[in-house]
């Protein structure tokens, strides 16, 4: 997997590289059409967007997880102020609360950074909570191994063009490397941590500078997460991470069924209510399932989910809707088809997958021939106007949202 992962990122990088060059072949280049024709079809069924929440006056957090590459806190910003426009939240908090994560088995060792921005309309009748994960300093230290191959005493070697791929190459390969062979799961762990200070602290609990090791049982992380309106939008290998999170949830819930405690157990029932939301952006749930086990309970939908299913007692979630985002020309970016989902998904999250297969990048023509830039249609989800437009409001009004129904196919899918 580790081979086919790096090869792909090669092949995304040679192509790519037709940028470097834009402002000799600039002439050759026809890039004066207006109309935008970039398609965009979401297949699947009605979900939920942020702005659900916030119109029932409800708190509402959202949560980003990056994917590989090096980041740095704020590395969101230009996704959240685009939510933050469209939803038309234009009140900000001044200074965002940023807290250090430290593993909870190993208290000196950083797992990452959390940062929470808080934002509200003008009448302060709506209120969002984003928060901000970088997980990068867990994978940075593993990179150190590369330093030589970008010093000046290698680097010189190599051209230009060539020394920016292999300098890509350095960044982004090592990282679902490190996930999948990470012995004390620190990047999972960095992802749990997160949504645990979500769900049991408030904005005005979050302490900004703080080392933070958040220890909740689980029960009470049951409790909020069945209370709490939590988003997820997570971007490339934070999907893996953020699926592999969600089944250690399945698994605790199963073992806490039929507890003694009657209190557990009434929670158990309510969190059978529950649907999640989750935005996956560059979705690659696909590749980064190769070489994995598959889950405990799988192939079982129905059994698990429906009315009638038999073993619908033993759901844990009522829905895990996943809107999984997809560019047809980002060579490392997958649709999620319904057999992958009955396969490789636990199905007593009960997950509900709509693919949104949509044109990031715009196609130009060269010589005849379309072109279009893999890396642009891999990373700029984030100033979308689409994308911004589907995770703000979802497909619940897609007849009377004059813009999305404008530019997006909606197909529904149904058993």
């Amino acid at each position: 997997m580790i081979k086919c992962f790096i090869l792909i990122s090669v092949m995304i990088m040679n192509v790519s590289c037709t940028s470097f060059g834009r402002g000799v072949t600039e002439a050759f280049l026809d890039s004066t059409q207006k109309e935008d024709l970039r398609k965009c079809e979401i297949k699947g069924t009605y979900f939920k967007g942020i702005n659900d929440y916030l119109d029932k006056g409800e708190i509402a957090k959202v949560i980003m997880v990056h994917g590989v590459g090096t980041h740095i806190p704020g590395y969101a910003t230009r996704i959240r102020e685009n939510l933050a426009q469209e939803l038309n939240l234009t009140i900000s908090s001044k200074r965002p609360k940023e807290m250090t994560l430290l593993d909870p088995d190993n208290k000196k060792t950083k797992i990452g950074v959390l940062r929470a921005i808080k934002l509200q309309n003008e009448e302060k009748t709506k209120t969002l909570i984003f928060y901000e994960l970088t997980w990068s300093e867990i994978t940075n230290k593993y990179k150190r191994i590369l330093d030589y191959d970008k010093s000046g005493e290698y680097a010189y070697k190599r051209a230009a063009i060539n020394h920016s791929i292999k300098k890509f190459m350095d960044d982004t390969g090592p990282d679902p490397m490190v996930y999948l062979a990470d012995k004390n799961n620190l990047m999972l762990k960095s992802v749990q941590q997160s949504t645990c200070i979500m769900m049991s602290k408030s904005w005005d609990q979050l302490k900004n500078g703080e080392k933070s090791i958040c220890h909740v049982s689980s029960y009470n992380q049951i409790k909020k997460l069945n209370s709490e309106n939590i988003i997820y939008i997570t971007h490339s290998l934070g999907s893996r991470i953020l699926m592999d999170s969600f089944i250690d949830i399945v698994e605790s819930v199963a073992k806490a069924k039929n507890s003694p405690n009657k209190d557990v157990n009434l929670i158990v029932e309510q969190l059978k209510n529950k649907e999640v939301d989750i935005f996956m952006l560059a979705n690659q749930l696909p590749i980064l399932q190769i070489g994995r086990k598959t889950p405990t309970v799988n192939n079982q939908i129905p059994e698990y989910c429906s009315i009638n299913g038999k073993y619908r007692n033993d759901k844990v979630f009522k829905s895990i809707n996943i809107i999984a985002f997809s560019d047809p020309n980002d060579i490392l970016s997958y649709d999620v088809p319904q057999k992958f989902v009955d396969e490789y998904m636990d199905s007593r999250m009960c997950p509900n997958v709509t693919n949104v297969d949509i044109n990031i990048a715009t196609e130009i023509s060269a010589f005849g021939l379309g072109l279009v830039n893999p890396m642009a249609a891999h990373t700029d989800y984030d100033d979308d106007e689409r994308v911004i437009n589907i995770i703000s409001n979802g497909t619940t009004n897609y007849k009377k949202n004059k813009f999305l129904s404008k530019r997006c196919r909606f197909s529904k899918l149904e058993d």
